[in-house]
């Protein structure tokens, strides 16, 4: 079975925003990772993504501390993570709701918990951030995207992942966390094999890199000895910023080692 290697994640303001609205919230020793995305444009997107980055790896961190053993982990942690993501709705309606001035705020959430030694992992998602996994050289996005650009790609055969990519509309919410409706939480889980890594990284990234120019880079990056845990994002990062940084860009990356 694989062993969870790494947990790490970097969060920049990009090249045009004032401000991160991007919130990044790491916990390496229970393999908790967390990337919210803050609605531009609306009151308090980066207190938003915020409170739910916090929450949802609060929540996770003290479920985990409750039973970490292997047994169940999938079962066990799917009803939580959704309640996870849920309750950081919750936290940022009741921040809204005690600071007028904040009402209205909302985020994406894309979290992961890695069973550091099963390879279980456990994902939850609202909104457009996206969570990929790369195995044996291949990089899938596991996560959908809550956008309306999405629902048209799935019901016209027509229109291409590619032209869709470049509508003024590709990140238009179907869904997120702090708005009245509650959303409806996609809930992932699975089996890491050895070497596999998972990307988490909002849109700020994968709106400025095409897939599979990230993973040129996360190979590249891979197949150096040596390298501290952070150069693979450092350098995703800065791809970004040179394609135009027009957003704020957060990455975070699983790993576990290979044979």
């Amino acid at each position: 079975m694989p062993t969870l290697l790494s947990v790490t994640g970097l969060s920049d303001i990009g090249r045009i925003r004032r401000r991160n609205e991007d919130s990044l919230a790491l916990d390496p020793d229970l393999g908790i990772t967390v990337v919210a995305d803050g609605m531009g444009g609306h009151p308090g997107g980066d207190v938003a993504s915020q409170v739910a980055a916090r929450a949802a790896c609060n929540m996770l961190a003290e479920a985990i501390q409750a039973d970490a053993s292997a047994d169940g982990f999938t079962d066990r942690l799917r009803p939580l993570m959704a309640q996870a993501v849920l309750g950081a709705h919750a936290q940022i309606r009741e921040r809204g709701s005690v600071e007028p001035h904040l009402d209205g705020m909302g985020t994406t959430l894309t979290a992961m918990v890695a069973h550091p030694t099963s390879g279980a992992w456990v994902i939850g998602h609202v909104g457009d951030s996206r969570a990929y996994r790369i195995h044996e050289g291949i990089l899938e996005q596991i996560t959908r995207d809550d956008t309306w650009i999405q629902q048209q790609i799935e019901s016209n055969p027509d229109l291409s992942p590619a032209a869709a990519r470049h509508s003024p509309y590709a990140h238009l919410l179907t869904q997120c966390l702090g708005l009245e409706d509650e959303p409806t939480p996609q809930v992932l889980d699975g089996m890491a094999a050895a070497g596999d890594s998972f990307l988490l990284c909002s849109d700020g990234l994968v709106g400025m890199l095409e897939d599979h120019t990230m993973l040129s880079i996360l190979a590249e990056s891979f197949a150096e000895p040596d390298q501290g845990p952070d150069v693979p994002i450092l350098r995703l990062l800065a791809a970004a910023n040179d394609a135009g940084g027009n957003d704020n860009i957060t990455a975070a990356l699983v790993r576990y080692t290979a044979d």
